[in-house]
């Protein structure tokens, strides 16, 4: 194999409305994934726009993406989802690997706000492995090979499941169209050939219901295994539609024995730009990203002793407006 290997691996018809699940061949070591939707979606008896859900169209052809990881006998490496997020983490995440910008379809096309027609989509949802925060940026690569330094098997099978839209309401809602997805799911993927071990990590995200206003609310659902390297937190206002605001968050507090942490959101904001993770023109409304790392894996934040506590406002009144916490986490080797 080269040393640097990036090709498509699967190609299927889009299954809409289904989970569309493929295994990843081994070898080599994952920098980066990418799920392609190259498809027309064709909307039909629609009549005025609808409001967007989230981000909307076309990212939102994607209900959820999981990766995971079964490892084999012996292996020293994590096993389970490696990977469960909503396309909107992804994307919003991938702005601090790509010098600041949000990218979106290739075409730019946003389905028309849900207006009937018939509208080219090339959407490529990105999944990092490879961590930006590190100086040594490959130390995370999926470790794809057959096994590892010691001569251990690493994994028995890694599966992708991609969860596909049934319906044009889950893209914009207050529409009563039809929605058809005619075209290809694939997966590509670059890789490297390494020579060490790289760190196992797990990417996910998950909702915080905001109840009331409260200046001390903790998140039951944060993960508690693992080391955080990085947190991006978006505040999404009002049901339906979940739309980024800076309304939500006041400011938030992170205490271990290793970090003391406590930002006010526009402290959060400034340093997002003061340390090159997003560039000035990029909308950050509503996006609040954390580097715990500076740099160092082994300045991660261990989960199990992290206590956290965020100011939040409700203003669109109880359970309609909520966080989602997509988190960064690495772990050790197991014996």
């Amino acid at each position: 194999m080269a040393f640097e290997d990036y090709q498509q691996r699967y190609e299927q018809p889009i299954n809409q409305g289904a989970p569309n699940v493929f295994t990843l061949p081994q070898g080599g070591n994952i920098l980066r994934g990418n799920v392609v939707v190259d498809a027309t979606v064709t909307i039909t008896n629609a009549g005025a726009a609808g409001m967007a859900v989230g981000e909307g169209g076309p990212t939102d052809l994607i209900r959820s993406i999981k990766i995971k990881a079964s490892k084999a006998a012996g292996s020293r490496y994590y096993n389970g989802l490696i990977v469960d997020c909503i396309p909107r983490s992804l994307v919003r995440y991938a702005i601090t690997q790509r010098s600041g910008k949000f990218v979106g379809d290739l075409f730019g096309s946003t389905l028309g706000g849900g207006v009937a027609g018939a509208y080219q989509v090339y959407l490529s949802i990105p999944i990092y492995f490879e961590e930006v925060t590190l100086l040594n940026t490959v130390q995370t690569a999926l470790n794809m090979n057959p096994v590892d330094s010691q001569g251990l098997p690493i994994y028995s099978a890694v599966q992708v499941k991609v969860d596909i839209a049934a319906t044009l309401a889950e893209i914009f809602s207050g529409t009563a169209g039809a929605m058809v997805i005619d075209g290809m799911l694939r997966w590509y993927d670059e890789r490297l050939v390494l020579t060490t071990d790289t760190i196992p990590m797990v990417q996910e995200d998950h909702e915080l219901l905001i109840q009331a206003a409260q200046h001390r609310l903790v998140d039951p659902a944060m993960p508690s295994d693992g080391a955080f390297l990085s947190w991006l937190i978006m505040a999404e206002q009002g049901q339906p539609g979940l739309t980024l605001s800076d309304a939500i968050l006041n400011h938030i507090h992170v205490q271990s024995s290793g970090v003391e942490y406590e930002a006010k959101w526009q402290e959060i904001r400034q340093s997002m730009m003061d340390e090159g993770y997003y560039d000035p023109s990029t909308t950050m409304v509503g996006q609040f990203f954390k580097d715990w790392t500076h740099g160092i894996w082994q300045n991660s934040n261990a989960a199990a002793q992290l206590a956290h506590w965020f100011s939040v406002n409700n203003p669109s009144g109880a359970g309609l407006d909520q966080l989602r916490i997509y988190t960064r986490r690495m772990f050790g080797f197991t014996s």
